[in-house]
């Protein structure tokens, strides 16, 4: 897609600068040649805010940063075919379940201004520094460890952060201006992956169908690929702000602009007496305060953390839905995927006993890549049941009705790489969310689990694990028939 933005080199190389307003300027770099180096000082990769400038608020600070929810309820099943790869699967389990903190925490995220920022390949840039921002600023720490080899340079990542805490120059001021002149920025891992787009970008827009908008708002993602549903699930959820979102693959700079601020990462880069009274509530587990605020744990923090842009996606999200629309909807589902469309193909064998099974107890077939986005909105939401082999379709989690059994059928694989994507998916909609891990589709060595760089492996559903999700199903279908007939008698 082409906003009319032009860029170029001279004949000597040098960048050339075209300059579209006061507040945005167009810049091209070298792909093939420029690299972000991950070497250099810790101070010098990512934008400390303790210390660094260029992050405002808009208005005073939030009122909260960070506040115990009621979440969803997580188990997980070892289902598999071998007994040795059963024991693994149940170790695994115990030490993903012991991973989980009670009360899940939500944490907060809010419209700011950003100065002398750069947007490029998924990442926001602050005279340089790397923005620590949510998902992407995961990322970018995941690359930084993978780049860091030397264990002295990733104990001198977190002393850096632990220094600039405990001896802060700067706090995050409100922004002194009128920020409604400036634009919109908001960065987009790609635009192709369903789960990305909508557990860490799409909620984000809410804040400026809500607060109003007259400013293009730029989604800058690393290439051109672009998936209609991106522009589908906009156009539904935000339609007041629809016409002015712009889809950004080249690296942007702006003197100043707005973004929504996710404060996962503020939590270790600053001492802040509201969190930590929050972290030492009575009946918090004593965990939480090292989790949250060592910043070695940020990534078993985010297991436990809800953004708080997936409570405005949901509720933005059923404020369009339909109720005839719900009712009518089947109850119990089996989740498919359109093996021939978008989705990407992974493959499945032994379901069909499964399905004549499911189908037997009143399970209906849907694919929700067929669905527009309102329709699938309406489909979780009427659903008491859903099962579906892991994929990002399960991100629609997030529009489940409260209370309602997710069961995902994963692999081995799945469990070691995967596992916790969608758990504040569950937490935010308050279901049932259990995962029943199956074989790999053509392994039969349970010693051997395929690398993410392979690509997902397929799932093979055996007995054992039709067993376990049918016992799921009948334990439920069995309390739902107990519980109306008790209202009957009532």
């Amino acid at each position: 897609m082409d906003h009319g933005f032009i860029v170029m080199r001279n004949a000597q190389r040098k960048l050339q600068v075209y300059k579209i307003s006061e507040s945005v300027k167009i810049y091209l770099w070298d792909f093939l040649n420029m690299r972000f180096d991950y070497l250099r000082p810790p101070l010098d990769v990512f934008h400390m805010p303790a210390v660094h400038q260029g992050m405002s608020y808009i208005g005073a600070a939030p009122e909260w940063v960070l506040r115990p929810i009621k979440g969803g309820e997580i188990r997980l099943f070892a289902a598999s075919e071998s007994v040795e790869l059963n024991e693994r699967l149940n170790r695994q389990n115990a030490k993903q379940l012991e991973w989980l903190h009670s009360p899940v925490m939500e944490v907060n995220a809010v419209p700011v201004v950003l100065q002398n920022a750069r947007f490029e390949r998924g990442f926001c840039y602050l005279d340089g520094r790397i923005w620590l921002n949510g998902a992407s600023g995961l990322r970018a720490r995941t690359q930084f460890h993978q780049t860091n080899t030397d264990e002295w340079r990733r104990e001198r990542l977190l002393t850096a952060f632990r220094r600039t805490r405990n001896n802060a120059t700067r706090s995050i001021a409100p922004f002194e201006g009128d920020e409604t002149q400036f634009d919109v920025a908001i960065e987009l891992k790609n635009g192709f992956n369903y789960y990305h787009f909508t557990a860490e970008t799409l909620g984000a827009l809410a804040h400026f169908e809500m607060g109003g908008l007259s400013r293009p708002l730029r989604l800058h993602l690393p290439d051109g690929e672009l998936k209609g549903f991106v522009h589908d699930f906009v156009t539904l959820l935000f339609p007041k702000i629809a016409p002015l979102v712009q889809y950004i693959s080249r690296p942007v700079a702006y003197e100043t602009v707005r973004s929504v601020y996710c404060h996962n990462h503020y939590l270790y880069a600053f001492n802040d007496a509201s969190v930590d009274a929050v972290l030492g509530a009575q009946g918090c587990d004593p965990r939480w305060p090292a989790t949250a605020r060592n910043p070695a744990n940020a990534f078993r923090a985010n297991k436990n953390l809800v953004d708080h842009n997936l409570r405005l996606l949901r509720e933005c999200a059923l404020r369009h839905v339909r109720a005839r629309e719900v009712d009518r909807r089947p109850k119990l589902v089996w989740m498919g995927r359109d093996e021939g469309g978008m989705a990407r193909g992974r493959g499945m064998s032994g379901q069909e006993p499964l399905l004549h099974a499911l189908e037997a107890r009143g399970f209906v077939h849907v694919v929700l890549e067929k669905m527009t986005p309102l329709e699938q909105i309406e489909a979780m939401q009427a659903a008491d049941i859903i099962i579906a082999p892991h994929g990002a379709g399960l991100v629609n989690m997030i529009y489940a009705k409260a209370g309602a059994r997710v069961i995902e059928i994963g692999t081995r694989q799945t469990q070691l790489h995967r596992w916790g994507d969608f758990v504040k998916c569950a937490h935010i909609a308050r279901c049932r969310y259990d995962t029943v891990f199956a074989d790999i589709e053509g392994l039969d060595s349970p010693q051997h689990v395929p690398p993410m760089k392979q690509g997902h492996r397929g799932i093979h559903i055996g007995q054992n694990a039709m067993a376990q999700i049918l016992s799921i199903v009948d334990g439920d279908l069995g309390a739902a028939a107990a519980s109306a007939v008790q209202s009957g008698c009532a």
